[in-house]
């Protein structure tokens, strides 16, 4: 059993010694079929192979080998963190646009409905808070972000030169509002958060208001 073990790892060593070397080997055969006077001044006469020269051809054909399969693989994964990009994107306009008709349709409609109806609606939605300055420039500040990004009290205490816990205060005021919805992950102990659908189309709502003013 074990000169048996012994001959199965003696071939696999020659089967990996041969394969490594068959590049190199290649590449001297083509050089005597194809240059023999360059072959002629290399010392190289299709007879016996030199080991040397074989082995740092096959070195270099590996190594370029590898930086190929290196390169592709960057390059796929650029691609699909780019694809994946779009995707995100293409969600947040679909989902953006679709928020923004359901508005629209609920505003023109509003009228139609008895008033128990309507009542019943506005129980449902989000209760009005009033927002002061720091809270818009929050809500601000994450929208301009842009789709599925999100910030922590620390980033945006360093913009607005304010102490986190400060900070914090308004996207918890944001965050019970459904302005704002807190996503996995946290940045130094805080939580992370993102833009919601009623807190984007607050946000229109109100720099349109602001541009009339």
């Amino acid at each position: 059993m074990l000169t048996s073990i012994l001959s199965t790892l003696s071939d696999f060593g020659a089967a990996v010694r041969d394969t490594y070397v068959l590049p190199g080997q290649v590449a001297l055969s083509l050089l005597v079929t194809h240059a023999p006077g360059l072959a002629a001044w290399l010392n190289i006469d299709g007879g016996e192979t030199p080991l040397l020269m074989t082995f740092l051809l096959s070195l270099v054909y590996w190594f370029l080998v590898i930086v190929l399969l290196v390169y592709i693989a960057r390059f796929c994964q650029s691609i699909t963190r780019y694809v994946e990009s779009l995707l995100r994107t293409g969600l947040y306009y679909v989902s953006h646009l679709l928020a923004c008709l359901k508005t629209r349709t609920i505003l023109s409609l509003r009228g139609l409905f008895p008033r128990r109806r309507r009542r019943r609606a506005e129980d449902d939605a989000p209760p009005m808070i009033e927002f002061d300055k720091l809270d818009m420039a929050v809500l601000r500040t994450v929208s301009a972000k842009g789709p599925g990004f999100a910030l922590a009290a620390p980033d945006l205490a360093d913009r607005f030169k304010l102490r986190p816990s400060q900070v914090q205060r308004s996207l918890d005021k944001l965050s019970n509002s459904k302005m704002l919805v807190s996503v996995i992950g946290n940045t130094d102990g805080y939580d992370n958060y993102r833009l919601t659908d009623y807190g984007h189309a607050y946000l229109a709502m109100w720099l349109r208001q602001s541009s009339r003013a």
